[in-house]
C-alpha cells in the first residue's frame, strides 16, 4: 500500500478503548505525521480477507485502486507510529483492492473535498472511503456503495455536566464536527452548537469546557471518550446513519464491483472480523498482540 501526501490545505461504546490524551492530540494533528503526534495504535487489523471477484473495472492510474480518506480520523483512519495509515476503513479499502487484484494506495484528502463528491469528480482517487454517512443529499454527488457500516449518532457530556438525555440540551452548548450528520441533527432540532473542523478538536472542546456536551457518530464517540470516569455516553440517537464507500456518478461499474466485494467480505464473515478488531474487542489491536504474546509464553 502506498500513501500520497495532500497536495492541497487540507463509530458500541462498552469495552472500547480509552483514548489518552495524547491520543487527543493525535486526532487535533490534521495532516501532521512527526515523532509528536504518533498514534494510539502500531497495528493493523491483519484479518485474512482471501476474497475475490470476477470483475473487470478500469481506474485513474492502471493497476492501482486510488482512495480517498481524511486523516487523522480514528479508529477509521489514522497514522500509525511508523507513520503508515491504519485503521478500519484501511483495512476494508485493502480487501477490496486484493479483491480486485489492484494496489491500494491511500490519498490524503480533506473532509469537504469528500464529502461534497469534488475530490471524485477531480479524479483525485477512484474511490473515496471515509466514514462517510450515506445521504440524499451526498448522493447527488457521488454513487454510493451498499452500506458497510451501520452507525448512530450518539450524545455524550462530562461526567459532572448533569446531563441526562437530548431533552436537557436547552441553554447548553453542544460541540459538532462541521460538514456531518451530527451537525445536520443539531440543526435540525435547534440545538446551540459549536463547530469543529474533525473529532479531535471536538472532544479537546469539550475537555476545555467550550462546550458541556458532543453530538456525533458512537463509533468516533465512543472510541476516543472509551471508559473514561471523566465522560458519561449519555444517549444514543437512532438515525439510522449507514456508512458507504463512494465513487463518481458515473462510475457504476467500479461500485458494482465494490458491491460484489462487499457481499463476499459479508458472507464469508471477513468484515465481521475487520469490525471486532477496530471497535467491539475491547481493546486495541496492539494490545491483541501483546495478549497473544503473553499465551505463548
Amino acid at each position: 500500500m502506498r500513501y500520497t501526501a495532500p497536495t492541497s490545505d487540507k463509530p458500541w461504546l462498552t469495552g472500547l478503548a480509552l483514548a489518552s490524551a495524547a491520543a487527543l492530540a493525535l486526532t487535533a494533528c490534521g495532516g501532521d505525521n512527526d515523532d509528536e503526534a504518533g498514534s494510539e495504535v502500531d497495528a493493523e487489523a491483519q484479518v485474512e480477507a482471501d476474497v475475490t471477484v470476477d470483475a473487470d473495472v478500469t481506474t485513474i492510474s492502471a493497476g492501482t485502486l486510488q482512495v480517498c480518506s481524511d486523516v487523522p480520523y480514528p479508529p477509521f483512519e489514522y497514522y500509525s507510529d511508523e507513520g503508515e495509515v491504519v485503521g478500519f476503513d484501511i483495512d476494508v479499502a485493502e480487501a477490496i483492492a486484493d479483491a480486485l487484484d489492484l494496489e491500494l494506495e491511500i490519498i490524503e484528502s480533506s473532509w469537504d473535498g469528500i464529502e461534497s463528491g469534488v475530490a471524485l469528480n477531480a479524479q483525485d482517487c477512484d474511490l473515496a472511503i471515509s466514514g462517510m454517512t450515506i445521504t440524499e443529499e451526498r448522493s447527488g454527488n457521488m454513487l454510493f456503495s451498499d452500506p458497510y457500516l451501520d452507525d448512530n449518532l450518539g450524545l455524550l457530556a462530562t461526567a459532572e455536566s448533569g446531563i441526562e438525555s437530548t431533552a436537557d440540551l436547552d441553554g447548553a452548548t453542544v460541540g459538532v464536527q462541521t460538514a456531518t450528520t451530527g451537525d445536520d441533527y443539531a440543526t435540525e432540532e435547534g440545538i446551540d452548537a459549536v463547530g469543529y473542523e474533525d473529532s479531535g478538536l471536538m472532544l479537546q472542546g469539550l475537555e476545555a469546557g467550550q462546550v458541556d456536551a458532543l453530538i456525533g457518530n458512537i463509533s468516533i464517540l465512543g472510541y476516543q471518550a472509551g471508559d473514561s470516569d471523566e465522560y458519561v455516553f449519555v444517549e444514543e440517537i437512532d438515525t439510522g446513519e449507514q456508512l458507504g464507500i463512494a465513487a463518481q456518478l458515473e462510475n457504476q461499474e467500479l461500485i458494482d464491483a465494490v458491491n460484489q466485494v462487499l457481499a463476499e467480505l459479508e458472507s464469508t464473515g471477513a468484515l465481521d472480523e475487520i469490525e471486532q478488531v477496530w471497535f467491539e474487542s475491547g481493546e486495541t489491536p496492539e494490545e491483541a498482540d501483546d495478549d497473544d504474546d503473553d499465551d505463548e509464553d
